[in-house]
């Protein structure tokens, strides 16, 4: 599980900066259909990988907070680009708490 919470973590940190540079993107004139989809591609797809990161961190018994962040995160992006700027504060700390999770070890009695 370990690797596969640095790359969601690392997902939702380039989601970041592609929500990010959107701003720029639509501010610039040059927002066009094609690289709204582009955009929203990512959102979704962080989404799904997020989604899939919280069943198997309940399959695990580890924290669940960092992919259920992820999840909003990317939603709300996903949804509108209005919202890009919560969407890159809730990821940021979603990969935050993804990097900071660890399983847990119980000692066997």
């Amino acid at each position: 599980m370990k690797k596969f919470d640095l790359w969601i973590g690392g997902i939702n940190l380039f989601n970041c900066l592609l929500f990010i540079a959107s701003w720029f993107a639509i501010f610039g004139a040059d927002f066009t259909t094609k690289m709204a989809m582009f955009y929203y591609l990512f959102a979704w797809c962080g989404a799904i990988l997020n989604t899939i990161a919280v069943v198997q961190a309940h399959n695990l018994k580890i924290s669940m907070v960092g992919p259920i962040l992820g999840v909003i995160g990317n939603m709300l992006y996903g949804f509108t680009v209005v919202l890009a700027l919560p969407a890159v504060i809730i990821n940021i700390i979603s990969a935050f708490f993804i990097f900071m999770q660890h399983d847990n070890k119980k000692k066997k009695e």
